[in-house]
């Protein structure tokens, strides 16, 4: 599986576009957050992101997603249905995610090649 991910905006300034991400390190991560290191996804404008907020990590061929340590919290899924994971959560294709205010969607070909068992978890 390629340690590259793609992630559409889906609110703030730059919603709707799409952002190639490589993921560095062992395991290979992304960090997302007010002000994260060369390479990870600033979200510079949100004041309701952490300066380290989250991470997607790649292990086990998915995408996981896990809150650094936030003030706020890292949530998945949409609006009223949105839940605060307590731990790691494996990512299904399509899936939105939300740091601080903004919304984030993983990109399906980023997942596809994941295990069947990540597809059944889309939606939660």
């Amino acid at each position: 599986m390629s340690t590259t991910v793609s992630l559409t905006f889906m609110s703030g300034p730059r919603d709707g576009e799409t952002v190639n991400l490589e993921a560095k390190g062992t395991p290979a991560a992304i960090e997302i957050g007010r002000s994260v290191a060369v390479g990870g996804l600033a979200l510079p404008w949100d004041p309701d992101t952490s300066r380290t907020h989250a991470r997607l990590v790649l292990r086990e061929n998915a995408w996981w997603l896990e809150d650094a340590g936030s003030r706020n919290g890292t949530f998945l899924g949409e609006f009223s249905a949105a839940t605060k994971p307590t731990g790691p959560v494996r990512l299904a294709p399509g899936q939105v995610f939300r740091c601080g205010l903004t919304r984030l969607q993983i990109e399906a070909e980023a997942l596809a090649k994941a295990p069947a068992e990540a597809v059944a978890l889309r939606g939660q």
